[in-house]
């Protein structure tokens, strides 16, 4: 393992997309936790961080755009789970700018990957791209499967073992999904973990669920008592800080959806009879079915059950067309399912047509995929998914699918997504995730739709007495998986009749403890998720299924957070906490932000009062006064602290989802305008900013003060023990051109304000008189003029030609006095329509050729 030197650090911002503010944010996260501290040495097994995003919220770019920060100029490793993300995943790669070579660890062939992609798991191959890199410092990119990545381990021990040398490690290693190398799935995957097997001086983690919910089991369920915590079970988990490393930024589903990044959806359920357990129920539903298929005819596996399917098919179109949803996805296990669920869909469709032809269509779009057909033929069809009734007379369309639609498949944004429980909790976690994504402005609401058959005696909505909601409960926790909160807000028993919403999803009462419900009042704006059902459940019932279906009783979240406040207060006296601050054994447990939460609650009424009490009681602070410019200053604390003090943000700059940035701009605009004139900052307002950052708004540009405060941190990191005269000119610091920041200002201190010289001293910067006296003296040189110019480049060209005999004269050529002549032939050829006719004569008669 090659320890990273701050000093050798290379940035550089991302290229050709434009990262919008909560990405914004998760990059800074993800820069500050990448980058070494000065003096500090990096762990044996290099420094890791791990990036939680909602679904459609924009990982990948996120993690290209930290790849060209953190290692513009050396070798990356981004690791998916399947071929079709790896393919997207190289595109999203280049769109953010990211250049150089690019391989792909897999068993594509080339023609299947993106131009200009070589494709190999031959560890010499793999080891000889590595060494090419690290020779000719290019940026290279190697993506590939958690399933192949055990070929880039191989390469490592084939090239110790064959050349006798060590290969360098990777600069980064993105593992995207990273759920997927966690708990006790797929053990093989761990590879990537692995420090001896895949050296990487920084890995980053990035998940949209790095923990996904089982259902309890029902043979563990106490019945006796449905407030009693119940066994809750984890498929997956990325709480071990020693393999995943921090958790340096979170944004949870809820989260997403109040900031409209991702589609508010609801839970509509299909209420069927089931066709073999209530055969005569079933009929009276007045359901069609057509004639059975499969290739057993003793009913065995490969059998298909077509009365269940034309059920679902009923009620499926009967929803699609009263919500006017466009655009629905089926999952199913098994191929011949989803075949015969595709081509039989439109005789139902025609039944209902012929029975009510003024609400049913006569016809659907409906198609099929499974992991057997080719790419190209999945191309089109997805591509005629995406289409609408103005192309082909079809508005309603249902596309099947069994095991095709997984991570990094393209697809036209969907509105509805029919699941039936069936398959593992990763798979149901993606699933979900198709119907959640939508584009800026679209403004729909999704539809998860789920089937479920009622036993003989069972009827609609006895969803505490029946086990046949078994789907429900499983797509419910699918949800947790992607934020508990959501889902946990519709266990808080009501009785004021109104759903608490959005943010106080965590505020259900655990056993024993009473509840007011004059505290449940919503929140404008925030996020509710309905259940709909056939026949209307009362939502006190529902949340009685909840607590003993879905959840543990009262919720962990809230208990740990309570926990980490009290023994914070213990210690402190208060509860002043740093936003980024991370609690507990592990230092995975995100305090700062779960107490910024509670006052997003507290401010919309939304959270209960024997919780107020509670943090009452451990000194919380509320913030009331002046709600935005107070919220703004919490943040500005939060941002300073951060950030060695300093309040010089970029415009950009976005913290817990707040836009600081802008807010600290608007305030420096405001702070500019007289103090007589309207729109001026108040005095207060002006002398509370000064008490975090004196200098917040300074006379000179922000953007000095923003690399100073970068310069100090430095400073601090060193303990005060800092010569800055030595520090390498190509010194990169959190993205900052630290070392060529300072030699400029040595150089050019007699220009700098009175106060810019006062703030470098306190840090032991100094004058460079050598450089000072330099600049001075280039500065008191007659400037030649262009033309000038010319005739001195020509002069020098006519004694190379007389010299070599031509005019060819290569581009880093210069000359003994230093100037650069091939450089200044190749651009003035460039320039040939803005020279004059004398000196293309000129350069013609000594034999320059265009």
């Amino acid at each position: 393992m090659n320890v990273v030197k701050p000093g050798l650090m290379a940035a550089q911002s991302a290229a050709g997309i434009s990262l919008r503010g909560h990405q914004e944010e998760a990059l800074e996260a993800i820069v500050r936790g990448l980058t070494p501290r000065p003096g500090q040495a990096v762990p044996s097994h290099g420094l890791r961080v791990t990036v939680q995003m909602a679904t459609g919220s924009g990982k990948s770019y996120v993690g290209a755009a930290a790849g060209q920060k953190l290692v513009p100029r050396g070798v990356v490793l981004v690791v998916v789970p399947t071929l079709d993300l790896l393919v997207q995943m190289i595109g999203s790669w280049r769109a953010a700018g990211r250049a150089g070579d690019m391989h792909a660890v897999c068993s594509l062939v080339d023609s299947e990957l993106p131009y200009g992609v070589m494709a190999s798991t031959s560890p010499l191959m793999i080891g000889m791209w590595l060494s090419h890199a690290a020779k000719h410092r290019r940026p290279t990119t190697l993506f590939a499967t958690y399933a192949s990545v055990g070929a880039v381990a191989d390469a490592y021990g084939h090239w110790a073992a064959r050349e006798g040398e060590l290969l360098p490690p990777l600069g980064l290693m993105v593992c995207d999904e990273a759920h997927r190398s966690s708990g006790s799935v797929e053990k093989t995957w761990t590879v990537v973990h692995d420090q001896g097997a895949i050296p990487a001086e920084r890995r980053l983690y990035m998940t949209a669920t790095p923990r996904i919910w089982a259902p309890p089991s029902s043979a563990m369920r106490r019945r006796e008592d449905a407030h009693q915590p119940l066994p809750e079970e984890l498929a997956v988990s990325m709480d071990d800080q020693r393999i995943y490393g921090p958790h340096v930024y979170s944004l949870g589903l809820a989260e997403a959806i109040d900031r409209k990044l991702l589609a508010p959806f609801e839970i509509v359920v299909l209420e069927l009879r089931d066709p073999f357990g209530d055969r005569q129920a079933a009929e009276r539903q007045g359901v069609p079915w057509g004639p059975g298929v499969g290739e057993a005819e003793d009913g065995s596996e490969d059998e298909v059950p077509a009365e269940r399917i034309a059920a679902i098919q009923a009620g499926l179109v009967k929803t699609v067309v009263e919500r006017g949803l466009e655009r629905c996805i089926t999952f199913h296990n098994r191929t011949i399912e989803a075949r015969y669920f595709s081509e039989t869909l439109n005789q139902t469709v025609e039944k209902l047509h012929f029975e009510n032809p003024e609400k049913y269509p006569p016809e659907f779009w409906a198609q099929w995929l499974s992991g057997e057909h080719e790419i190209d033929y999945r191309k089109e069809l997805i591509g005629d998914f995406g289409k609408g009734e103005e192309d082909d007379g079809l508005r309603h369309r249902i596309f099947s699918n069994c095991k095709v639609l997984g991570e990094g498949v393209d697809m036209p944004n969907a509105d509805s997504v029919m699941l039936q429980g069936r398959g593992s909790m990763v798979d149901i976690v993606q699933a979900i995730g198709r119907a959640l994504r939508m584009q800026p402005g679209e403004g729909k609401t999704a539809s998860l739709i789920v089937p479920v058959f009622l036993k003989a005696g069972e009827e609609p909505g006895d969803i505490l007495e029946s086990d046949s909601y078994g789907p429900l409960v499983k797509i419910l926790t699918a949800l947790r998986s992607h934020d508990a909160k959501v889902v946990e807000a519709l266990a808080v028993p009501q009785k004021s009749g109104r759903r608490t919403k959005g943010r106080s999803a965590e505020a259900a009462s655990g056993p024993g403890e009473s509840w007011s419900g004059e505290d449940a009042t919503g929140g404008a704006g925030a996020f509710t998720l309905p259940v709909r059902f056939q026949s209307p459940v009362d939502e006190n019932v529902l949340a009685l299924f909840i607590a003993s279906r879905v959840l543990t009783g009262e919720n962990q979240f809230w208990r740990e957070g309570i926990n980490h406040a009290r023994r914070w207060f213990e210690e402190t006296g208060g509860l002043d906490v740093p936003y980024s601050a991370m609690v507990g054994e592990e230092g995975n447990f995100p305090l700062g932000k779960w107490l910024s939460d509670r006052r997003t609650e507290h401010a919309a009424g939304e959270l209960a009062r024997h919780r107020v009490d509670m943090l009452d009681a451990l000194g919380m602070i509320w913030s009331v006064s002046d709600a935005r410019f107070e919220a703004g200053l919490d943040w500005a604390r939060v941002w300073a602290k951060g950030h060695g003090g300093s309040l010089a943000a970029p415009a950009r700059a976005s913290i817990g989802g707040y836009a600081i940035g802008t807010w600290l701009s608007e305030l420096r605009a405001a702070a500019a305008v007289p103090a007589d004139q309207p729109g001026a900052l108040a005095p207060e307002r002006r002398a509370a900013l000064e008490e975090i950052d004196p200098f917040w708004c300074p006379a000179w540009p922000i953007t000095w003060q923003r690399t100073y405060a970068t310069a100090r941190q430095w400073w601090l990191e060193c303990d005060g023990k800092v010569d800055w005269a030595t520090l390498p000119v190509d010194t990169v610091f959190e993205g900052e051109q630290l070392g060529r920041w300072v030699k400029a200002q040595r150089a050019s201190w007699p220009e700098l304000a009175e106060d810019q010289r006062d703030l470098l001293s306190a840090i032991g910067l100094e004058e460079d008189q050598e450089l000072v006296a330099a600049k001075a003296a280039a500065e008191a040189k007659p400037k030649l003029s262009r033309a000038d110019r010319f005739q001195l480049h020509l002069g020098a060209l006519a004694e190379f030609v007389e010299r070599e005999g031509h005019a060819r004269v290569p581009r880093p050529y210069k000359t003994g006095e230093g100037l650069s002549l091939g450089a200044w032939l190749n651009n003035t050829k460039a320039r040939r329509d803005k020279l004059s006719a004398e000196q293309v004569g000129q350069l013609e008669a000594l034999g320059v050729a265009w």
